[in-house]
């Protein structure tokens, strides 16, 4: 069987890691079927590698535009599928090809648009985007055979909006063990100079609920050590947010507290991870929380939002708080850095909950939807045949 894998939307962040990481543990099953990659130049480098059953093609699309993007994935893209005579087709960043007819299996990466505060705090472009986005999404959905969502969380958001499920599965992301895992804090960090640090991985986008995360850390002001940093990782995707974000901090007068450290190497996250004091997930819209994960399987104690997917992935692993009150994220903050067994407690815990994501399992998962398609498509034909 011949499956193309559409990661042409693959950017930054959480799409890059579980495109990475399925291909790698495809690669691992033992399987005859050949995958091919479908990837934009920049994704190309990303994503290659030398391996028999596997070919990346880079194309050339015009991924500036997101309304062109758009028109290239619906009319050249289902040219090109046929022309590769392409037996099932893997959509990972929930649009798909509305007028291919090639079976299709779609995951649903991004909820967002399916929130109840989509135009919050947003400019009318941005809330358009979003609008649009849900639009493809539901129509992406109902045009495959096989939906994927990585949590029930993002299943339950999907489904209550009043989107009819017929062919969903929830399949987790997974956890590279090898190198996310408790660990000493070793030569990379030392560029850092953090000292004693609350942490939070995330690119900054306005549904993470960074100021709420501020603002706790401000009504702490004179009742933790002083010495304690807030420190933030990730590349910034809302540049009018992120101002608003600095104006309270120099407000506040905790320039030195607070530190953005921007997009960093991949390969430093574990350090980070295992480095810190408390990692905190302020989050309101999340579909799965890779992050959170990574941040366990180092062994980091966990505080997040009581939203799901929080308490669904981290389990009895985290201490939850009301995202929504700063108040409320700050007396979390508190108990946590004033007891040190809870805190020993929460990382050998956050440990035994990461053991529960394998991205052997997840390939595996995903490989068997796929095939479930072909078999469909082959009984189908079988039966057309005999009524012939």
């Amino acid at each position: 069987m011949k499956i193309a894998i559409n990661a042409t939307s693959v950017v930054a962040g959480g799409g890059v890691i579980y495109i990475k990481n399925l291909l790698a543990g495809l690669s691992k099953t033992e399987t005859v079927h050949h995958y091919v990659v479908l990837t934009t130049t920049a994704g190309w480098s990303m994503l290659y590698f030398r391996h028999p059953r596997f070919t990346f093609l880079p194309l050339k699309i015009p991924s500036l535009s997101p309304l062109l993007r758009l028109c290239w994935e619906q009319t050249f893209l289902v040219l090109l599928l046929k022309r590769l005579k392409v037996d099932v087709l893997f959509s990972p960043a929930n649009v798909a090809p509305l007028f291919s007819k090639i079976p299709n299996v779609a995951m649903i990466q991004n909820i967002e648009p399916f929130g109840n505060t989509v135009s919050v705090g947003r400019g009318r472009l941005s809330s358009l985007r979003l609008k649009l986005l849900k639009w493809l999404t539901v129509l992406s959905i109902n045009k495959s055979q096989g939906v994927i969502f990585p949590s029930m969380k993002a299943c339950r958001v999907v489904e209550e909006s009043g989107v009819s499920l017929k062919y969903a599965e929830v399949v987790y992301h997974g956890i590279d063990g090898e190198m996310f895992h408790p660990l000493p804090c070793e030569q990379p960090l030392k560029k850092y100079d953090l000292g004693r640090f609350i942490l939070f991985v995330s690119n900054i986008q306005r549904y993470k609920n960074f100021l709420e995360l501020i603002r706790a850390f401000a009504h702490l002001k004179g009742k933790i050590d002083d010495r304690i940093r807030l420190v933030f990782a990730g590349r910034c995707f809302d540049v009018v947010y992120y101002q608003e974000l600095h104006a309270f901090i120099t407000e506040q007068k905790l320039e030195d507290r607070i530190i953005f450290l921007g997009e960093v190497p991949y390969g430093h996250l574990p350090y980070l991870y295992a480095s810190c004091v408390l990692f905190v997930n302020p989050s309101t819209c999340e579909s799965f929380g890779m992050t959170m994960v990574e941040a366990m399987s180092c062994g980091a104690p966990i505080l997040a939002s009581n939203r799901e997917p929080m308490l669904e992935i981290c389990g009895e692993a985290a201490t939850y708080f009301d995202p929504t009150d700063p108040a409320a994220i700050a007396e979390a903050l508190f108990v946590a850095l004033n007891d040190p067994l809870a805190l020993s407690t929460m990382s050998a815990n956050s440990i035994k909950m990461a053991r529960r994501f394998s991205w052997e399992n997840t390939a595996s998962r995903v490989l068997k939807i796929l095939e479930s398609l072909e078999i469909t498509k082959e009984n189908t034909n079988t039966q057309e045949n005999m009524e012939t």
